[in-house]
């Protein structure tokens, strides 16, 4: 065979095949005698007519038609193995020539995204040194004692922070629309879960009284409701107030965290905790800066109809999930203030991101031979097994078609270990 390769974009090839004549011969030959063994002849068994009148009644192009197509997967697996293309999936096919002596192939075929590396030892990326001050142990304590405040309803009148229970009926010009209602609703006044203006006009309402709330919503809402007037008739049912707790020894053991009694185990615990996550977060920017410098140095080629697919499926996904939500796809659009051309760009531009950042690292341990075998899948499993009480079958089993996943998870944190032992 002679096979002619021209690139014709990013990961796009096309691969043009001429089959030699004996080749073609002998796929013409072998159509023929499928074809004649179908032939029903009075008088004869299927097949085993004379051979001259069997070819009286075989269509000569029913005979190249199924030679063309009994052979072009054969020919397309060879030309690939010739010219060591990676295809993606199955090629566009075109029939580009047929005669007595040969038969030509176009395919074009999307490949393999390609990855050429550049350093990814070797590098420099800063590393901060986690540190925590006493008023950020101070914070988090009082953020852990508000968080275990109680509610208690008051009757003085409702002022940020508070929580009011109440009914409101939403209208504009006079009529009710669709979500604008709720009966016994808790409603924290600062939190922020309202469009502006709302929880602010509850500020003062006493327990059995009701207001008139006039609210104006954003310019960038659902469409039924943006930028209209509306008004909404509550009724509070109760104003409740937060008792925090103060920082005692006695109100810390409340607290049920092990091994902290007291306000000193307390601060210690705390100050603990915020150097824990502190650490972590830089080291995860640390690495991130180094993943950063590699993917800037690497080339990666991926084909437009790789990113189109996977960017068509993010699109899908953030659909179904808004739908899920409650909304149409248009009312999410009119939310974000985007269209839809502008919200296809964006994830498409995610998807490159990402699927670069993939494909250099999984060339990186490709390279480094930084595989995840079935032992040491199966090691990985049996800890998790002992500690939740159950097997590695049953974890397997529970994991079902996400093991995968969970392999290429691991496989991820011994490239983080390479790269941060081989980086500085």
């Amino acid at each position: 065979m002679k096979n002619t390769l021209t690139k014709l974009e990013t990961s796009k090839f096309q691969l043009d095949v001429e089959v030699d004549e004996e080749y073609w011969k002998a796929a013409q030959a072998k159509a023929f005698r499928k074809l004649a063994a179908k032939v029903s002849l009075p008088g004869f068994r299927p097949g085993k007519a004379p051979m001259a009148m069997i070819k009286a009644h075989v269509d000569p192009n029913k005979v190249l038609d199924t030679a063309i197509n009994d052979m072009v997967n054969d020919v397309f697996v060879q030309a690939v193995q010739e010219t060591k293309i990676r295809p993606l999936h199955n090629p566009d096919v075109e029939l580009t020539k047929v005669d007595d002596k040969t038969v030509g192939f176009r395919f074009t075929v999307v490949t393999a995204p390609e990855v050429t590396l550049g350093a990814y030892t070797g590098l420099k990326a800063e590393r901060k040194v986690a540190e925590v001050s006493e008023q950020e142990v101070s914070d988090s304590i009082a953020k852990l004692l508000q968080d275990n405040a109680e509610l208690v309803v008051t009757e003085e009148p409702a002022k940020m922070g508070d929580t009011v229970v109440l009914d409101f009926d939403g209208f504009i010009n006079g009529v009710a629309f669709d979500g604008g209602h709720a009966d016994n609703y808790s409603l924290e006044l600062g939190s922020h879960s309202f469009i502006q203006g709302f929880e602010e006009a509850l500020v003062g309402v006493k327990a059995g009284e009701s207001r008139e709330v006039a609210v104006t919503f954003p310019a960038q809402y659902v469409a039924e409701l943006a930028g209209k007037d509306a008004t909404f008739a509550c009724t509070i049912h109760e104003v409740k107030q937060k008792q925090i707790p103060g920082l005692t020894d006695e109100s810390v053991a409340e607290l049920d965290i092990e091994g902290v009694k007291t306000i000193e185990e307390l601060k210690a615990h705390q100050k603990e905790k915020l150097l824990k996550e502190k650490a972590d977060a830089n080291e995860r920017e640390h690495y991130q800066a180094l993943l950063d410098q590699i993917v800037a140095g690497a080339s990666v080629e991926i084909a437009k109809e790789i990113l189109d697919d996977d960017a068509a499926r993010e699109m899908e996904n953030t659909k179904k999930q808004v739908e899920s939500n409650g909304l149409t796809f248009q009312q999410y659009l009119d939310v974000i203030g985007k269209t839809q051309e502008q919200l296809q760009e964006e994830l498409r531009e995610g998807v490159v991101k990402n699927l670069t950042t993939y494909l250099v690292t999984l060339e990186i341990c490709a390279k480094e031979k930084l595989f995840v075998d079935d032992a040491e899948l199966d090691h990985e499993l049996a800890k998790i097994a002992e500690g939740s009480n159950t097997t590695v079958e049953q974890m397997k089993s529970l994991y079902g078609q996400n093991i995968e996943s969970f392999r290429d998870s691991l496989r991820q944190k011994k490239l983080q270990d390479f790269l941060l032992a081989n980086n500085q």
